[in-house]
């Protein structure tokens, strides 16, 4: 079996699943084009892919190759695919075959499939046969969800789900939706065991993100009964009909399942990959600051992300961010940092890492600590009810507030976080404040 790799609108290769000598289980082997090869504006479309002549193949432990990986269904995926495959097999009055890692990442819906990779055989995109769902399928759509949580079984209305919410990470269920415009949304649905609205408080997160100067999504929550809603972000790897290449870091970096990298080697492995290095390692500092300021303790390597905005890789908006109230092991600050107690003061002492002084470091904090100290004023006004405020307080109230309160800078504070934010991912870029013919000119974004 063979069949084309594509990158958005343009093939990139060929790819063919064969079973290798001594192995098992088939594999895939991939080929990039001459044309790719040729191009300037061509890049390796996996870290395990470099741009040479000739067949590429994983390495022994694997079948696909890891960029491959985001394209992929993750775990809330792969369950709806297992469960809809098992119920055609029965249907079909055959017997169920479990799916391959290469089934899997072949059965997810192009539409909705992450990143910009995507797979053709014989003239059409694979798996294009499944449906669309707008904002007014949400009702609809949660309760499929729930249904399937409990039982696991495919009924009618989880296969609908099955196109719409196979390609999404991570093990909350999800589906991508259409507003009226067209735009695509990733939507969260609750759990009916949830004992509070985790997507307004995910919502409260986003909106104190941006008032940190953190780069996120637009996003919204739609009601879903008493204490219960639908949490909606728009995407951020799709512009218009254009999709943007996109990896996790742990694809990018080849970072193991289990394997623990802190913030401060993280700021150095996407300042060696970015093309915006001072940009991007500050505003990794912001984030990390921000994820200890609110126990986020969900900040594993599939939540943070990197995307292809003209010829190199940048950040990709902040995702995945919800406070906890409880205490757990995450992702450390700094080498010495303990994981389950991390200490907001050891990001200060290693500013350099993230391209910042000192002074810049401790304003940045300060800037966060700002947004976070109206956590309840956020909760209440993206739906919180105020009788449930004092659930959350140990996710806003920890000893992180009080170590920022005894951080100092050197001289007057003047917080400037526009200057080291990111672009949208349209491309735009930000020119900082600057003198033009003896007249100022403010900082703002430039289109590329």
């Amino acid at each position: 079996m063979t069949f084309e790799v594509w990158v958005d609108d343009r093939q990139t290769g060929i790819c063919a699943v064969e079973v290798r000598p001594g192995f098992q289980a088939p594999s895939l082997t991939f080929t990039y084009l001459d044309d790719w090869l040729a191009d300037d504006r061509a890049f390796a479309i996996s870290p395990d892919l470099p741009l040479q002549r000739g067949p590429h193949t994983p390495p022994p432990h694997r079948t696909t190759f890891v960029a491959f990986d985001d394209a992929a269904p993750d775990r809330w995926g792969r369950n709806l695919l297992d469960a809809g495959m098992r119920r055609a097999a029965r249907d079909r009055r055959e017997k169920f075959r479990q799916p391959s890692e290469i089934d899997l990442l072949l059965a997810v819906s192009d539409e909705t499939r992450q990143g910009a990779l995507r797979f053709r055989q014989k003239g059409v995109f694979l798996d294009p046969a499944h449906e669309r769902a707008g904002i007014r399928d949400l009702a609809r759509l949660a309760d499929a969800a729930n249904r399937f949580a409990e039982n696991g079984e495919v009924d009618e209305g989880v296969k609908e789900l099955i196109g719409v919410g196979s390609s999404p990470g991570g093990a909350q269920p999800k589906a991508w939706v259409r507003d009226e415009e067209g735009t695509m949304h990733l939507a969260k649905f609750p759990r009916t065991s949830d004992v509070y609205d985790i997507s307004a408080w995910e919502l409260a997160a986003i909106r104190m993100q941006a008032k940190a100067g953190i780069a996120v999504q637009p996003s919204q929550t739609v009601p879903l009964g008493h204490d219960h809603s639908v949490f909606l972000t728009r995407r951020f790897d799709r512009e218009g009909v254009r999709r943007l290449p996109y990896m996790s870091f742990r694809t990018a970096f080849r970072i193991a399942e289990h394997e623990l990298v802190d913030y401060a080697t993280l700021a150095s492995k996407v300042a060696g990959i970015s093309s915006s290095p001072d940009a991007d390692a500050a505003e990794l500092f912001s984030r990390a600051a921000f994820t200890a300021m609110v126990n986020n303790i969900d900040d594993h390597m599939r939540n943070h992300g990197l995307l292809r905005v003209g010829a190199g890789w940048r950040l990709s908006p902040s995702f995945d961010v919800n406070p906890s109230r409880l205490d757990s092991a995450a992702t450390p600050l700094t080498p010495e940092d303990d994981p389950a107690d991390r200490d907001i003061g050891l990001l200060v002492e290693h500013a350099h890492v993230f391209r910042l002084t000192r002074d810049q470091a401790v304003q940045r904090i300060q800037a966060v600590d700002a947004a976070v100290s109206v956590w309840r004023d956020e909760a209440v006004g993206a739906g919180v009810a105020p009788d449930a405020l004092d659930f959350m307080t140990h996710a806003f109230e920890g000893e992180n507030r009080a170590r920022t309160a005894a951080l100092a800078v050197s001289g007057p504070t003047v917080i400037d976080m526009a200057s080291a934010l990111p672009p949208a991912a349209s491309g735009d870029v930000w020119v900082k404040p600057h003198v033009r013919r003896g007249r100022r000119i403010e900082g703002h974004f430039r289109r590329r």
